[in-house]
């Protein structure tokens, strides 16, 4: 499950989990009700009153299914006049609220419900639910233990535990805790959950056979496996690949990429093989280069690996190129190492001139909250003109909405450190310090996709003796549908003026990715 779309899917799986919304208004025989007005909460006597009223208004926006404003009365309610509810109804209000994707709120409610009563089972699970949600899965999990130390065959809870091992990247350790779940009795969710887990283990065949009894009974489980019968598209067995990509910038380089890609997944292992050409054009050169790798990958548990090698063709010349990766998920984050030899094919200039560039990399990420992130990168490389680098980038990223549209606001800073100026054709600067503020907005809907990145700032260097010091400004922008009828599409643009890549120009860039699954 990609994780820009965790906590978005992750409610609607655990909507039927709690009864919907019809039923919870009816429980209540509430279910035709007109509610209180807005002027007559305003007309109440006192605190008590006006909780009582809040809570009646926060039912009708249930009702209505229109939880952000559902939460609003509820958590208004709670706080005027927490007494004046009973431990169910404030665990109904917290179910609403958790819908509403106000998850740190809901989480408070459960856990003073709790304080009350240790032993309220339904409170406990509803809090793992949110937990998992909230991407804080250690403590979903041991929520959901201490539920099932006292009831070991507790279907909801066995859920909650198992979402937690796959959305880890367990998915072959939470295969059996959805078994035993399902074992319980037949459920739309555990059973949609013990698919996606041998779907991601790699075994498409099992992970179709038991999706097929699957029948929804309400809109979100139509959408979840809609969503599934998509992802099991991108399990297939081989894929087709296409891309293009248009690249000029202001020292008038222009640059026409364009690639094929054949994929094959057996079991746990995916494996690619990738053509690619490009045209270099400028003032004076026009040059070609070509491409040919194969590249494997598997992930197994926390670790996900990957290598490749391949052969980089230009003015008859054959330089060899490689790369290698191992990323692991933590407790706290994550940490991951690559290493890789290039050939730079940015520019015809580069092309011409054949460089090379053997690069390791270092990449540590903590997660301090679901909404707040550290980032940190180190990369040393050396490059076949006898010239040699190192690179540090510093970042943060807060998540300013967890629900679509997600909006991330965040810094970054970079020091990069060329050792001379060879004039071999790539951007290779002194002392060069970036101090860079970016917002990310990304929404999707029915498999469809966008994503905008605007981002500004100021940066300084020194090259050949000559300092420069600017402010500038640049965007990342990207479309498409991630799995559609067993293709996935993608079209990307990006520009900026920043002196921080390969040619250190300022430059626009547009293309395109579609892959069909076989």
């Amino acid at each position: 499950m990609n994780r820009t779309m965790i906590v978005s899917a992750c409610i609607v799986l655990g909507i039927s989990c709690a009864p919907p919304p019809a039923a919870w208004a009816e429980d209540r025989g509430e279910a035709g009700a007109t509610g209180p007005s807005l002027k007559a909460v305003s007309g109440a006597k006192d605190k008590k009153e006006e909780a009582v009223l809040r809570k009646k208004l926060g039912d009708q926006y249930a009702q209505q299914e229109d939880y952000p404003r559902a939460a609003d009365e509820f958590l208004a309610a709670i706080s005027l006049a927490p007494k004046a509810f009973t431990r169910q109804e404030r665990l109904q209000m917290a179910i609403a609220i958790s819908w509403a994707d106000r998850l740190d709120d809901a989480a408070a409610v459960l856990r003073a419900i709790l304080a009350e009563d240790p032993k309220d089972r339904e409170a406990r699970i509803q809090l793992a639910k949110v937990l998992s949600w909230s991407d804080k899965l250690q403590e979903a999990e041991d929520e959901a233990d201490r539920v099932l130390s006292g009831d070991p065959e507790n279907q909801d809870a066995l859920l909650v535990k198992a979402n937690t091992i796959r959305w880890r990247g367990d998915a072959r350790a939470s295969i059996p805790v959805y078994e035993k779940a399902l074992a319980q009795g037949e459920n739309f969710d555990v059973r949609l959950g013990l698919a996606f887990a041998y779907l991601d283990a790699g075994e498409k065949a099992t992970a179709k056979a038991i999706s097929s009894p699957l029948q929804p009974l309400y809109p979100y489980q139509k959408k979840e496996l809609s969503r599934f019968s998509d992802a099991l598209c991108g399990a297939q067995t081989w894929r087709l690949g296409v891309s293009y990509s248009y690249y000029s910038d202001s020292d008038k380089n222009t640059v026409n990429r364009s690639a094929l890609l054949y994929g094959l997944r057996t079991g746990d292992w995916d494996t690619e093989l990738a053509y690619r050409f490009t045209d270099a054009k400028d003032p004076v050169r026009h040059e070609r280069a070509e491409d040919l790798g194969i590249t494997t990958q598997r992930k197994f548990g926390r670790f996900d690996t990957g290598a490749g090698v391949g052969v980089d063709r230009a003015n008859d010349v054959n330089l060899v190129v490689g790369q290698a990766r191992a990323n692991t998920d933590t407790a706290w984050g994550a940490v991951g190492v690559s290493a890789a030899r290039e050939a730079l094919t940015d520019t015809a200039q580069l092309i011409e001139n054949r460089v090379a560039r053997s690069s390791g990399t270092l990449n540590v990420t903590e997660t301090a909250s679901p909404r707040l992130s550290f980032n940190e990168r180190y990369t040393y490389s050396g490059y076949s003109d006898g010239n040699n680098s190192q690179d540090l980038w510093l970042g943060t990223r807060y998540a300013i909405t967890t629900a679509l549209p997600k909006i991330d606001a965040g810094y970054r800073f970079r020091y990069w450190d060329f050792r001379r100026q060879t004039g071999s054709g790539y951007f290779d600067p002194e002392n060069f310090i970036s101090n860079q503020v970016f917002v990310s907005l990304y929404t999707e809907q029915n498999g469809y996709f966008a994503h905008l990145e605007p981002y500004g700032g100021y940066q300084s260097y020194t090259r050949y003796g000559s300092k420069t010091a600017s402010t500038f400004f640049g965007f990342n922008a990207s479309a498409g549908w991630t799995m559609k009828k067993c293709t996935a599409f993608e079209v990307y643009a990006d520009g900026s003026n920043y002196a921080g890549t390969v040619a250190g120009f300022n430059y626009f860039q547009v293309g395109f990715r579609l892959t069909a699954y076989f």
